[in-house]
């Protein structure tokens, strides 16, 4: 008898269990409300790191000096001199400015490939990686790994998560190195650490127009140059918004690229699928949170927004989804880089 009662008590458990998920993954999520009323994205209060380049050409007074110079004199040895300068001192500013500056320019549409080996002519001049070159010196990966590797040491995760990037595209370029896939990890993890989270993100929108009880799926995006064509919803996730309440018709709309920006086109792990369906115009800017390292499904419901899955580690960065203005009749989406920029696009439009 008591055994018995044992294994009912068991199941009622795992009864109990079993139905607290779907009840979970159909809580609203925290958001935030932007405050811009033009269409662009705000910014949800994420500041970047204090470290990073963009950070520190604001608040480095010999930089800054010297940028100001060259830009009243033109004379671009006297600011390589003065960048070499404070970087042979410490100055993480001039280390993280020089480091980017030597870094070779990749091919547009071959990022396995250096400036001039671009296409069957390869007849482009090579250049480093800004085409703008004020300090007017030579492309060199080992001199960009030098100063990358002094950045990474004084606390700067951008240096160490380009360092891990740069060490994979040598790789992958066939240029010689030293360096090794876990030196490659090793940094990755560092940059971590160091606040600097990076990771590849695919975002993706899709217009639900309501009806029967099924949820049938329109034309898939097409894939990109190089990609296999991917299925936007598994079998599991199609199920689990059903069991939602979702059903109708799904119609891909547009999306955001995974680009971070020119310098980390390489972040470690797989690309971050989200998904974001929409059944109405938002009223006004919603802000959602970047999820980190794993995929989730943003769902409109009214003025709230679910989750599947519900739970999870987000990054403090964020998509901005902007609602139709006059000059620009369609909902937007944005996603925040690591420099506190955006960069993103069309959604979905409603009639």
């Amino acid at each position: 008898m008591i055994e018995s009662m044992v294994i009912l008590g068991r199941r009622l458990l795992f009864a109990l269990l079993c139905l607290s998920f779907p009840l979970e993954a159909q809580q609203s999520i925290a958001i935030q409300i932007g405050t811009e009323q033009s269409g662009l994205p705000s910014s949800g209060g994420y500041k970047p790191s204090s470290l990073s380049l963009a950070q520190l050409l604001e608040s480095d007074r010999v930089l800054q000096e010297g940028m100001m110079s060259f830009t009243r004199s033109g004379d671009r040895k006297s600011f390589r001199d003065i960048v070499v300068s404070a970087a042979e001192r410490g100055d993480l500013g001039a280390e993280l400015l020089l480091a980017e500056q030597y870094i070779p320019e990749q091919c547009t549409f071959e990022i396995d490939q250096d400036v001039p080996h671009c296409g069957k002519s390869g007849d482009e001049p090579p250049r480093v990686v800004f085409r703008e070159n004020p300090l007017v010196i030579d492309a060199s990966y080992e001199e960009a790994t030098r100063w990358l590797e002094k950045a990474s040491a004084q606390g700067s995760g951008e240096a160490s998560e380009v360092l891990a990037q740069l060490i994979t595209r040598m790789q992958a370029n066939g240029h010689g190195t030293s360096y090794t896939a876990a030196d490659s990890a090793r940094f990755h993890a560092l940059a971590r650490s160091q606040g600097y989270d990076v990771e590849s993100i695919s975002v993706t929108c899709y217009k639900l127009t309501p009806g029967g009880t099924s949820i049938s799926l329109g034309p898939p995006p097409g894939p990109t140059v190089g990609q296999s064509l991917q299925i936007p919803f598994s079998e599991e996730e199609l199920a689990a918004l059903n069991k939602a309440g979702v059903s109708g018709s799904l119609l891909f709309g547009g999306g955001s690229g995974n680009g971070d920006s020119v310098l980390l086109m390489r972040p470690e792990g797989p690309i971050v699928h989200i998904r974001i369906i929409l059944d109405h115009n938002p009223d006004h800017e919603v802000l959602l949170p970047i999820p980190a390292h794993h995929d989730v499904i943003y769902l409109q419901r009214g003025d709230t927004y679910l989750a599947f899955p519900s739970s999870g580690p987000n990054l403090p960065r964020f998509l901005s989804l902007t609602p139709p203005v006059t000059s620009d009749p369609q909902v937007s989406i944005f996603t925040q880089t690591m420099d506190g920029g955006h960069s993103g696009g069309f959604c979905t439009r409603f009639p």
